[in-house]
């Protein structure tokens, strides 16, 4: 092959090397300038903000609420943010007045003030806020129970959860590191936790109560009962004399109509003994119509349905 053949054939493969590097250089740049974009929009959902934080100017944005899209240069770290409902759930060990140790189970509710999220973001870069709450409701609740003894908590317990709810709101709002971006707060103390031991004595305490309450019940049955039977027996031990003294006051006047009817014979007392006599024998033998009375004074009764033989 000659000279002059050979120099086409050489440009050509260096030509096609050429244009091979060329699209290798396209693809690098095609790829890299997709990726820089990509780093440069950022996704916010629904729910989440967004604060772009530039280590160069140190400088914090103000945050962008989603759901959208932002834009940021490559160097800038977007930090994101859940602002909607958030809670913390936690047992907290406190200590009553007589050194009860209690497992206080508590929850909170909040949502961030989107207003306030810029500065929460300087006060906890790592938003690592929950930590002031956990602070400021085991140092609130352990001075709240320390005013009660245990069986206070137990007996005025809706006193004590609404004062531990009220100091608790108070203070997670006051907190100067939350910057007030706690709102919708929420507190609720789910259960006051005691120890086994304790809590059996309670038990047993509360069995002892209800056994006293039912024997009281129970006396006052039987003084009610005895107090109804006593009056049953006055009124009637009342109502027996009052019958005699009407009894008596009646055989009384019987006797002076009788002694009236005679007239003065000398023989008052015996007629009225002959009268009580026949009134005695009344009430013995109520049948018998005929009474004969002999010398001897031996009575011969005759009841209403005898008949001679």
């Amino acid at each position: 092959m000659g000279e002059n053949q050979r120099r086409p054939f050489e440009s050509g493969i260096v030509w096609s090397r050429a244009k091979t590097g060329i699209v290798v250089v396209l693809a690098i740049l095609i790829i890299f300038s997709a990726v820089f974009a990509l780093t440069m929009i950022v996704s916010v959902g629904v729910g989440h903000a967004v604060v772009l934080v530039d280590p160069i100017s140190k400088s914090i944005s103000d945050p962008v609420l989603g759901p959208t899209f932002t834009v940021k240069m490559p160097w800038v770290n977007a930090v994101d943010i859940y602002y909607a409902t958030d809670s913390y759930e936690a047992v907290v060990p406190s200590f009553s007045s007589d050194q009860l140790e209690m497992q206080i189970e508590v929850l909170v509710r909040w949502s961030l003030d989107t207003t306030k999220i810029r500065d929460l973001y300087s006060n906890y870069p790592n938003m690592n806020y929950k930590v002031a709450i956990e602070s400021v409701l085991e140092e609130t609740m352990r001075l709240i129970t320390k005013e009660y003894t245990a069986t206070e908590t137990i007996e005025k317990r809706d006193i004590v959860r609404d004062q531990i709810e009220t100091s608790v709101l108070e203070e997670l709002q006051s907190e100067e590191s939350l910057a007030g971006a706690l709102r919708r707060l929420e507190f609720d103390l789910k259960d006051i936790g005691y120890p086994e031991k304790y809590t059996a004595s309670i038990e047993d305490k509360l069995v002892a109560q209800q056994q006293q309450i039912q024997a009281e019940f129970e006396k006052q049955k039987i003084l009610i009962l005895a107090n109804a039977t006593a009056q049953e027996t006055i009124i009637t031990a009342t109502g027996e004399a009052e019958a005699k003294v009407i009894e008596a006051n009646a055989t009384r006047e019987a006797i002076v109509l009788v002694l009236e009817s005679v007239g003065q014979s000398g023989n008052e007392t015996r007629i009225a003994e002959l009268y009580l006599w026949v009134e005695a024998l009344q009430r013995i033998a109520p049948d018998i119509e005929i009474l004969i009375v002999g010398t001897d004074g031996v009575p011969v009764l005759i009841p209403s349905d005898y008949t001679s033989p």
